[in-house]
């Protein structure tokens, strides 16, 4: 396993560094103008990145694709790319009829059709059991009603991925990709903490056809557990891109603020500081470039190396920030700064796909240690 870029990672590395710092970052988090950026990412066919060529997309497959949410998180990117690119195109790759998969993943690909997943319910957690969404057939295919809860870009979206209970065992579950546009359909937007578009959405008898069954039925389990150790890598990784562009940020304010006639940074206290965020950045940026890997892969040791990887950066990164917060002094905690955007993010992200304790003891699970 070589964890260094190729040359053609290196380009895609450089080139989407340069067009975030330029488009995105901070002013973009603050206006939320996320439709005319959208549409300058689909124009640079980023959305399609992974997709294969034989469905309209680039072919580079996720490692590459990885190298590009890296930068996506350390600048801030808004917008589905998370959503429609990471989660839900490899599993229509992997689990849809081919007739499915000709008609959705090239709109993913383009741009033109975004998708948001609608997994979780009230309690926010990933367990089967805690899916009580249900999905009953009908004559044409099948009606699903329920709630879905912090769902991505769920308004906006053109298709949602929805597991919803098709049977009565604990693990009858099944997913189904829904037009968005479908009667029966309402939305709630909520107040999120990184400033992302979240919504819940409820289904009442919303019909599906039959072909819209992404794999088979009472299949969808182990489909949400490659979905979630899929989010939980690149979630790494984004963090990880996140934390470096938090170090840099500190790195040059203690080197231009000055305090008693010298830069902060001259201070032995705050190098400290320093040196332990650059230890902490480097160690998630390992640790999850790994865990891309191996998903990208399909190694073996993907869930393990996953489960270190989100332990460290949602236990790690969150501090970078905070450490951060303290460099900078009352700046930093002002609205009126950008640091509490990244910290926001952070946050947020860290408790996506499981947190450092969920991570902790699958990891423990994956080595037999529980």
């Amino acid at each position: 396993m070589d964890l260094g870029f190729d040359e053609t990672e290196q380009m895609i590395r450089v080139s989407g560094a340069e067009f975030l710092a330029q488009e995105a970052g901070p002013a973009l988090a603050r206006s939320g103008d996320v439709e005319a950026f959208w549409r300058q990412v689909s124009e640079l066919g980023w959305p399609g990145l992974a997709i294969p060529e034989t469905h309209g997309g680039a072919g580079m497959g996720l490692a590459a694709l990885g190298v590009l949410i890296e930068q996506w998180g350390a600048h801030l990117g808004q917008g589905p790319l998370f959503e429609s690119s990471v989660l839900v195109a490899p599993l229509l790759e992997q689990a849809a009829d081919e007739r499915l998969a000709k008609e959705i993943l090239p709109a993913i690909g383009d741009g033109s059709g975004s998708a948001a997943v609608a997994i979780l319910e009230e309690s926010a957690k990933w367990r089967s059991d805690d899916i009580h969404t249900a999905a009953v057939r009908t004559d044409t295919g099948w009606a699903i009603t329920g709630e879905k809860r912090f769902v991505s870009y769920g308004e906006s979206c053109a298709n949602v991925l929805v597991a919803a209970r098709t049977g009565d065992g604990a693990d009858d579950i099944s997913l189904f990709l829904v037009d968005r546009s479908s009667d029966g359909i309402s939305s709630e937007s909520l107040d999120h903490a990184s400033g992302a578009p979240m919504s819940v959405l409820r289904f009442n008898e919303t019909t599906v056809d039959e072909g819209r069954l992404v794999g088979e039925i009472n299949s969808g389990c182990p489909l949400i557990e490659s979905l979630m150790l899929r989010g939980a890598a690149f979630q790494s990784i984004q963090l990880a891109g996140l934390g470096r562009r938090v170090l840099e940020i500190t790195t040059d304010y203690v080197k231009d603020r000055h305090q008693f006639g010298v830069p902060i940074g001259a201070f032995q206290a705050v190098q400290h500081h320093l040196a332990d965020m650059a230890v902490s950045v480097r160690r998630v940026e390992h640790l999850a470039r790994q865990a891309v890997w191996s998903v990208a892969e399909d190694s073996p040791e993907a869930e393990a190396n996953v489960a270190r990887a989100k332990m460290a950066a949602s236990g790690l990164i969150p501090e970078v920030c905070w450490t951060a917060h303290q460099c900078h002094g009352a700046i930093g905690f002002t609205q009126e700064h950008d640091l509490h955007l990244y910290t926001r993010h952070a946050l947020s992200w860290a408790a996506e796909f499981g947190d450092a304790t969920v991570h902790s003891d699958r990891l423990a699970s994956s080595l037999d240690l529980s």
